[in-house]
């Protein structure tokens, strides 16, 4: 999922959401809960001993580019209608950061949001067993539980606190700036995750995940996310550093692979002349070894020759599946494999 912010502000980021088949859930209700940890700290300060929450001068904030992610996240959930219906932080320095920081970013796309916005700061969500922290989780988890939603604001609620609250609580380890979508009708439930595809693993939480499998996988995955963005964009230059220099694709041309990104999208100009509007969306992605399946729906309007086919400015829909094989950190071989015969059913 991505989208550009508005506000005449560009974000180069994009937000990623897994699983994609509880994405509806995050636009269309207002009873869940967004349980975030802090944006990106800079880790060169640690918080000295028995530091006040408040004590912006001795304990570990954000960075600046941590400040910039939140900005930008905060205008990426903007502007895909992602708007809490209020917001509730602990009093930790970095935590205000965050806030201060998505709020700004969602101002950048509609002014009014941040001005209207309702924001509690609370040491139920402080950092446990700290200097004024909550002994437990259990504030955290009767504030989540008790939510079902505000009478009088849409969206979700978006509760910031910290790495070891979160993990205690859900059990669930998640990076500076990552949130967890939970239901609190369903006994708190976590139906998935929402962060920056720039979002990654720090030094003081994920030493040990720093040269996990794990972390290759989520790697993999972001490869193949940007790689429909720039098929999506016809933009050969978001494909940069996506590929492999040797890179072939089958599919399209059964008698020969395609060896660069320009003859490729050459090669399925008889999508784009015929549907310009052709969009591919990713509904499963799944890793295995060095490969990346992707099961995807591909949409748009017939308004032009397809197959043989004349316009018939008919809306269509056909599935596709791909598989991509990683090599190096790079997409190094890719087969395309769309359902042509639902797409000409749908044209003749």
């Amino acid at each position: 999922m991505a989208v550009g912010a508005g506000g005449g502000r560009e974000v180069a980021d994009r937000l990623r959401f897994e699983p994609y088949q509880q994405l509806v859930d995050i636009f269309t209700r207002g009873d869940l809960v967004f349980l975030m940890r802090h944006g990106p700290t800079d880790w060169s300060k640690l918080d000295e001993v028995d530091v006040a929450p408040t004590d912006c001068a001795n304990q570990r904030i954000m960075s600046p580019e941590g400040r910039r992610n939140m900005r930008d996240m905060g205008s990426l959930l903007a502007s895909n209608g992602i708007v809490p219906a209020r917001v509730v932080a602990s009093e930790w320095c970095r935590n205000q950061q965050t806030v201060q920081s998505l709020l700004q970013g969602m101002g950048d796309v509609d002014p009014g949001i941040a001005a209207a916005m309702p924001v509690e700061t609370t040491p139920d969500l402080n950092l446990l067993l700290s200097l004024r922290g909550s002994p437990d989780v259990t504030p955290l988890r009767d504030r989540i539980s008790a939510w079902a939603g505000d009478p009088d604001r849409s969206g979700p609620l978006l509760v910031v606190s910290h790495y070891t609250n979160i993990e205690e609580l859900t059990q669930f380890r998640v990076f500076e700036g990552e949130i967890l979508v939970i239901d609190p009708a369903r006994d708190n439930l976590v139906l998935g995750y929402l962060r920056l595809r720039s979002a990654a693993p720090d030094v003081g939480h994920f030493a040990d995940a720093l040269a996990s499998p794990l972390l290759e996988r989520e790697r993999a995955f972001d490869m193949v996310e940007r790689y429909y963005a720039g098929l999506n964009a016809r933009d050969d230059d978001l494909f940069e550093g996506t590929l492999g220099e040797e890179w072939f694709v089958h599919g399209e041309s059964p008698s020969r692979p395609t060896r660069d990104v320009e003859s490729y999208l050459d090669e399925i100009a008889t999508y784009m002349e015929g549907i310009p509007d052709i969009r591919f969306a990713i509904d499963s992605l799944h890793f295995a070894d060095d490969v990346v399946t992707v099961i995807g729906t591909l949409t748009g309007t017939h308004t032009g020759e397809v197959f043989g086919y004349p316009a018939t400015g008919r809306a269509v829909e056909f599935s596709a599946i791909a598989v991509h094989r990683i090599e190096d950190g790079s997409i190094v071989e890719s087969w395309q494999m769309p359902d042509r015969l639902t797409l000409v059913e749908q044209i003749r």
